[in-house]
């Protein structure tokens, strides 16, 4: 006979599992095992030892993702892929879209993702994402399945790629053929130094240093004799130099006396130049009047001659009332006389009485 299932015994059971589970989905939640992560694919040509799977992605030093996986592509250029996975929780911005295209906007901004050391002791690597405008967009497109993020060289290839264009300049360099022309140049110095044109320069030029030593020794004892002297001129050259200075002062003060003299003739000379625009103005517009009066006049000056030219009319007509003028001051001339021949004249007339002769 079966025993029956205590129904404790299973209501138990099924909380247990439900608090489990409930737990589970917290801690899982907790650690983001439940978020949905943003998968992409780097590839670099350089050597990533020291770089692997839970290695850190970081952009400006903040974590916002991790490595998933580091593979070798053989036959495709020899590049290693290194699969990575960010937390859109950790890329944050006001970009329409979500994470992604935020991402895709950052990369054509200039994100770019660089291999780099964590420690020059344990040589281990890790991702950096840093925006890098200068440099252009490399994508090799090798898994088509994954987003790709461009690459740019680590800082040890840029200076590895330097040393070996140095180093191939270093080999271009003829060396053998410089040393060769330095030793047939030293052999060439040797035999100048120990010609004799050399030597006898080296002997005179020793002969020119002992007399210059001796100049020098015969002007050191002439110094102070000199020395002397331009005392002594100095002394005479003092009571000069106080009355010039005397002068000189007398002079400034001279100067400075006339400078009000100065001054006056300034200002009256502004006052002048300032009155000599008007004064000329006025000389012209006067001088223009006269001119025009002297034109009207002239002109009716002329008409009045072509007027009273015996030829015209009217001065012929003057010619005759002026002769006629004379004949009668003629007349007038000798009727005067007559009346003062004979004051009675004008009473008896020109025939007198008989008894009234004289």
């Amino acid at each position: 006979m079966s025993t029956r299932a205590n129904p404790t015994t299973i209501g138990a059971f099924v909380v247990g599992a439900v608090a489990l589970l409930l737990a589970a989905l917290v801690v899982w939640g907790g650690t983001g095992m439940l978020r949905k992560k943003l998968d992409y694919v780097l590839f670099f040509d350089a050597d990533v030892t020291g770089l692997n799977k839970g290695a850190p992605v970081l952009a400006r030093g903040v974590k916002v993702g991790e490595v998933t996986d580091v593979q070798l592509r053989w036959g495709q250029k020899g590049v290693v892929g290194v699969y990575v996975a960010l937390d859109p929780s950790s890329l944050k911005g006001g970009v329409e879209g979500g994470p992604r295209e935020g991402v895709e906007r950052a990369v054509q901004q200039g994100l770019r993702a660089q291999l780099r050391m964590q420690s020059f002791v344990t040589g281990v690597l890790y991702v950096a994402l840093d925006p890098r405008p200068e440099t252009p967009i490399v994508l090799h497109g090798l898994d088509p399945h994954v987003a790709e993020l461009p690459t740019i060289p680590t800082d040890i290839q840029v200076w590895t790629a330097k040393l070996e264009k140095f180093a191939e300049k270093i080999d271009k360099i003829p060396l053998n053929q410089i040393g060769e022309t330095a030793g047939v140049i030293l052999q060439d110095v040797k035999r100048l130094v120990e010609s004799k044109e050399t030597q006898d320069l080296i002997r005179n030029g020793n002969a020119a240093i002992i007399d210059a030593r001796k100049l020098v020794n015969r002007v050191d004892g002439q110094i102070d004799p000199l020395i002397a002297q331009l005392k002594g001129t100095l002394a005479r050259v003092d009571p000069v130099a106080t009355e010039a200075e005397a002068t000189l002062k007398a002079a400034q003060g001279a100067i400075a006396d006339i400078r009000p003299a100065i001054e006056n003739v300034r200002r009256l000379a502004a006052q002048l130049d300032a009155q000599a625009d008007p004064l000329l103005t006025s000389i012209r517009n006067t001088s223009d009047t006269a001119r025009a009066t002297l034109d009207r006049a002239q002109v009716t000056l002329g008409g009045v001659d072509r007027t009273l030219d015996q030829d015209s009319p009217l001065g012929l007509e003057l010619y005759e009332m002026m002769y006629e003028f004379r004949g009668a001051a003629y007349s007038l001339r000798s009727l005067a006389n007559y009346l003062e021949r004979v004051p009675d004249a004008p009473i008896y007339g020109v025939r007198r009485p008989h008894g009234d002769k004289k």
